[in-house]
């Protein structure tokens, strides 16, 4: 009887790891929140020290091409003495990952370049910013919220 009980109990145990590896495996699943709706839930977090960016913005902060992507949003630093910013990536494919996150450690990185030695604040603005990837989004903020804003980001996911 306890022969029984304990094949019993391995069948289950290796069925129960299968289904957790291929759960892992298979990861998360690509959020199906439009654009449009990010931007708006955003836009909430956009303050006087940023403004609006455009394709050509993104092109030069960043090096990426938005064409290349569903969607683009950028709110860029008002003012070459601030470091506060927020970027939003929708990605067409998750391969796109990668590179998107490159680009946005290059960007903080030439940010901290810049503001070392005399931009304290904004320095530990930089160094407490947020890359959040997701299957098929990508936010990245520096913000004094910037917590706040990434939660804003992973509900409306």
């Amino acid at each position: 009887m306890s022969i029984k009980i304990t094949r019993t109990l391995r069948i289950l145990l290796v069925v129960f790891i299968a289904v957790y590896i291929g759960l892992t495996v298979k990861g998360a699943t690509p959020s199906q929140t439009s654009f449009e709706t990010m931007c708006k839930v955003i836009a909430k977090y956009q303050n006087k020290n940023t403004q609006l960016g455009n394709n050509q913005a993104v092109k030069r902060l960043y090096k990426l091409n938005p064409a290349d992507y569903e969607g683009v949003l950028l709110y860029q630093p008002s003012s070459t003495m601030n470091a506060e910013e927020i970027l939003v990536v929708k990605l067409k494919d998750k391969s796109q990952a990668n590179d998107v996150k490159n680009a946005i450690e290059e960007r903080k990185k030439t940010q901290l370049n810049t503001f070392k030695g005399y931009g304290a604040t904004q320095t530990d603005l930089l160094n407490k910013s947020i890359i959040d990837v997701q299957p098929n989004y990508i936010l990245y903020v520096v913000d004094g919220k910037a917590s706040v804003i990434d939660d804003a980001f992973r509900k409306a996911l």
